[in-house]
Parts: structure tokens; sequence; C-alpha cells
């Protein structure tokens, strides 16, 4: 006990990446065709004015974990986007997890109207076009938004860390087939709402996503799998001192839980 207690807390360390977005679209609302919005400079999310017919845009984007080890814990999700033309004031935009694929597609146009669908691009009505429709036009989400930001004025608007983007991105992490990104939605209820954001295909200020996360264990120290080597681990062996070759704690593989475990133990600390 005494050692133990002589013994600091060390932090467990943690790692950050920044990404850019992997794929970004619009599904673009269009009672009588479909179009697509895929390869464009922007993404919207609201509804449109009375003199475009008042549809709807939602946004579509997606990043790339691969980078992120398994087996990581998320600590942290940030989402940075760039808001470049507005048809109104405050807004409030919220993220909510995609529950289906989706296609960035080539569709290109300056304007959020959109061009004419193209075989492979994800339009209102589908998935893929033409051959897979969405289940309900619009995409398929998550009703409750897993974080929400107020958007006003041109500029750029960050989305704080909540417990739903690191619960969003922990399932990606562990299981990467299930990662739709999000859908962007901004008011729908009232016209002339929507605001314009800048994509991964813009020269400047594009999507930002920032991800702390607690990379996963490889030191045969960390008897409990924490992601550090601390007391807790100090305790385990010490509890399975003179242990046989079985305990995890005999670092050494001597066939025995002693003096020369604790020092590995103590050089690992941290």
């Amino acid at each position: 006990m005494l050692l133990a207690a002589a013994v600091p807390c060390m932090a467990v360390r943690a790692d950050s990446i920044s990404l850019g977005s992997a794929a970004d679209a619009t599904l673009i609302e269009e009672p009588t065709a479909e179009y697509a919005l895929g390869g464009a400079y922007n993404v919207y999310a609201g509804r449109i004015g009375d003199n475009g017919g008042a549809t709807i845009r939602r946004g579509l984007m997606r990043f790339n974990f691969s980078a992120i080890p398994a087996g990581s814990t998320i600590t942290s999700v940030t989402l940075r986007l760039y808001m470049s033309q507005t048809q109104s004031g405050s807004q409030s935009i919220g993220l909510h997890r995609c529950s289906l694929p989706w296609v960035e597609g080539t569709a290109f146009a300056f304007g959020g109207a959109g061009a004419n669908a193209g075989i492979g691009d994800s339009t209102w009505n589908y998935q893929v076009y033409p051959a897979t429709p969405w289940p309900t036009p619009g995409g398929v989400f998550s009703s409750t938004p897993s974080a929400t930001k107020s958007v006003s004025s041109v500029g750029f608007y960050t989305w704080s860390s909540t417990a739903g983007l690191v619960a969003d991105v922990q399932g990606w992490i562990n299981n990467p087939a299930s990662n739709h990104g999000w859908v962007i939605k901004g008011n729908e209820a009232t016209a002339t709402t929507v605001k314009r954001f800048e994509s991964r295909e813009a020269a400047a200020n594009q999507p930002l996503l920032v991800v702390n996360y607690l990379p996963p264990s490889n030191r045969p120290a960390d008897l409990n799998s924490s992601g550090a080597v601390d007391g807790a681990d100090l305790a385990i062996l010490l509890g399975q001192w003179a242990a046989g070759a079985s305990s995890p704690a005999d670092l050494n593989d001597d066939g025995v839980v002693n003096g020369a475990d604790l020092a590995i133990l103590l050089g690992d600390w941290g």
C-alpha cells in the first residue's frame, strides 16, 4: 500500500486527428424531377424561398476514420463549417446521424437548384439514382440531432462536442460499415431559411472534423486495458504477487510475479 501511494498518478495519453470530409452532397426536394449536387462547391440546409417553390435542401457529409486505430475510445468530436451565403437570420442547424448509404456523385451546379441527376447520384428520392430509392424520400436519419448550432451571418461555425457526436463516431470506429455520416438539417418549417456551407470541393474553408481519442493499449503492463499503466495495474500486480506463469502480471514470462515484473510496470508507468 505504501508503494502504491508513493507512485504518482499519470494522465492517459490522448491523440487528436483533423479530418476533411471524404464525401458531401445535397438532397434537393423537387416534385417533378430528380436533381443532385454532389460535385459542387457547397452544400445546403433549410428551405428555399417561395420564388423557387419553397422546397427543402438537406446536406450530407461523411468522414473517413480509417486513420484512427481500431479499438480506440473517442473522447471528443467537433465539426467546423464555413457558412458562405444566407437568406435569413439566425437558424438552428442540426447534425443527424444518417442510417443508410449514399453517394456523393458528380452532379455540379453553381446554385442550390442542382443539376439533373446522373446514374449513381444520390437525390431526394434515391440513395443511388435510378436503382435504389430511399425508403423515405429525403433520406433516412435519426430524428434527434447529435448536435445543433445556431447559424446567422456569413462565417465559421463550430458544432462543439456532445455525447451524441462522440457516440456517432465511436459507433463508426467500432463498425466502419455503419459510417454513413450526418444529414445536415436546417429550418424546414419556414421558407427562405436555407444556409449555404462550403464543401470539400471548395478551394478554401473546407469542412474540418477534429476527433480526440485514446488509442488502444499495446503495453503488457496495462493489465486492465484502460489505456494507461497506473495504480490500478499496480494493484493487480501486487494482488497476483508470487503467482505462476499463467498470471498476466508475469510480464517477463519467467514463471513468477516478482520484483522484475514490478520494475517493468514502473518503467512503463503513465
